[in-house]
């Protein structure tokens, strides 16, 4: 009788054992997700509002100048915000309803568009490898579009009168490699508030496939270099 009662007792403490190793799990899950979504809300919000700002501010310095140009950015704005809001229907509806289709995310293909957002606000953007074929990974090409995305926001942000941005994107056999300059004062990127966590949301996108992401003050700018391994066989 004893022994039963000491065999139902590890029994039941192997039981307990697994549900919290369970509960453990689950918490765990739901914390990388809550860090998930975090991320993408950061990378649209501060995004849209950076390049919408921008475009405000130019429409109202060209009003009575350049009433051509000053529309054609009202007309930008109005696009980045219905793009903007999109973006947050999308995780919102991930959040709120989790066995909804899911959208499409950004990738590769939408590289050149991005670019021209930018260039809209009237931030000069000069690019090379843009259509570099990337693996078909979709989690890799997200990485890289969030990279050029974050680095060309930080550029708007916090050093608006840079002379020129440079966006490098090159895939060798092992990797995948992206480099943002600028020739603004960057070195203001970590001292303001919020830009740190873009660069958290970067590491960690980087971090996911083994890379590395560094950034820093550059030849009196600033420059994001963010490498990704990759084997050509996974393409």
């Amino acid at each position: 009788m004893r022994n039963r009662r000491l065999h139902v007792a590890e029994l039941v403490a192997r039981g307990n054992a697994l549900a919290r190793d369970r509960d453990q799990q689950a918490l765990l899950a739901r914390a990388a997700e809550r860090t998930r979504i975090a991320r993408e809300m950061h990378d649209v919000v501060a995004h849209s509002l950076s390049v919408m700002i921008a475009l405000a501010d130019g429409a109202g310095a060209a009003l009575d100048r350049a009433p051509d140009r000053s529309r054609a950015a009202l007309d930008e704005l109005s696009a980045t915000g219905r793009t903007a809001l999109a973006d947050m229907r999308r995780v919102l509806g991930v959040l709120h309803e989790p066995d909804a289709p899911l959208q499409p995310q950004p990738g590769s293909d939408d590289l050149g568009e991005l670019v021209e957002r930018f260039r809209a606000t009237g931030l000069p953007v000069r690019t090379a490898g843009l259509a570099c074929p990337l693996p078909a990974d979709t989690g890799l090409q997200l990485a890289v579009y969030r990279i050029v995305q974050e680095s060309l926001t930080n550029a708007l942000r916090y050093a608006p009168a840079t002379a020129l941005v440079d966006v490098t994107i090159s895939r060798s056999p092992s990797s995948v490699e992206v480099v943002v300059t600028d020739t603004g004062a960057g070195a203001l990127v970590v001292d303001q508030g919020g830009a740190g966590h873009g660069l958290v949301g970067m590491r960690e996108r980087v971090e996911v496939y083994g890379g590395t992401v560094t950034a820093g003050p550059w030849r009196g700018g600033w420059r994001v270099h963010a490498v990704l391994p990759w084997q050509e066989g996974g393409a």
